[in-house]
């Protein structure tokens, strides 16, 4: 299996070009990064050229045998809302119907090839019938191609917070992201079933919602501080690590949007400032 992915011959070019290349540089980064391929916070622009070019190798991958194209219409659907909502169109990724993937239970998977290749496989129930368990192809899709972007990105905190907020649902936004992990919801509900043994157990799910509401105050402050900035709140957000989420929620400006030289700060401010 071979991607079907970015040139990036420019970028190789502009980074063994002359010392002085950084607009050449900063250009190439956000022009892949409008195709969905983000630069991760921990990374140089050399090892994201190394992590690109490790991915347009020949991948030794095999499809299931009863995965199938994707309707017609709803990836054009999906990759609309991401473009529309985080700025980026990753049509490289590669989309199929398989229900042995993704189970019984499950709408959609993303799978990772070797930590660096996201595959995504939406139920085949959706080869039928645009909607499924109560979820729309389109926007199941959107999901995991959220994932698929942040590949590269440390496990964080708003692992399912950024792909829930493709959904039309509000309870689907603000509740998603309590399934990051499936140790959280277990407690949870476990804290609400056992309660009515003894009230004690009414402290689990209070402490889960109260780390929830702290990550949801936490965005909404740095997304008021991104606003100061002059930078869209949204698309930025995703690209950042949860350590400068939170430093934008206590009112601070992360090193990096500070320091001029930085190509992410410069990828940024040219792709998302707030008009």
């Amino acid at each position: 299996m071979k991607l079907d992915l970015p040139d990036i011959q420019a970028l190789n070019t502009a980074l063994n070009g002359p010392e002085d290349g950084f607009p050449a540089i900063a250009d190439q980064l956000c022009g892949l990064d409008e195709q969905g391929l983000l630069i991760a916070p921990q990374e140089s622009p050399e090892e994201f050229q190394k992590r690109l070019a490790a991915m347009h190798a020949e991948w030794d991958y095999e499809p299931p045998a009863d995965a199938r194209p994707l309707p017609g219409g709803i990836r054009e659907e999906a990759e609309q809302t991401v473009s529309d909502l985080y700025g980026a169109s990753p049509r490289w990724i590669p989309v199929s119907c398989s229900s042995g993937e993704t189970g019984r239970f499950s709408a959609g998977v993303t799978l990772i090839l070797e930590k660096i290749v996201p595959i995504v496989f939406l139920s085949g129930a959706f080869l039928n019938q645009s909607r499924h368990r109560g979820y729309d192809a389109a926007e199941t899709l959107a999901h995991e191609m959220v994932h698929a972007l942040r590949i590269a990105y440390p496990v964080s905190v708003y692992e399912e917070y950024f792909p829930c907020q493709v959904h039309k649902s509000r309870f689907r936004r603000l509740a998603g992201n309590l399934f990051r992990r499936w140790d959280i919801p277990v407690l949870f509900f476990c804290g609400l079933t056992f309660a009515a043994l003894h009230p004690v157990f009414l402290l689990l799910p209070f402490a889960v919602l109260l780390r929830e509401i702290q990550l949801h105050l936490r965005i909404r402050s740095a997304s008021k501080k991104l606003r100061e900035l002059h930078l869209r709140p949204e698309p930025v957000l995703l690209r950042l690590s949860d350590r400068e989420i939170k430093t934008l929620a206590k009112g601070k400006t992360p090193a990096f949007l500070e320091d001029s030289s930085s190509f992410r700060r410069a990828l940024l401010f040219r792709r998302f400032p707030l008009s």
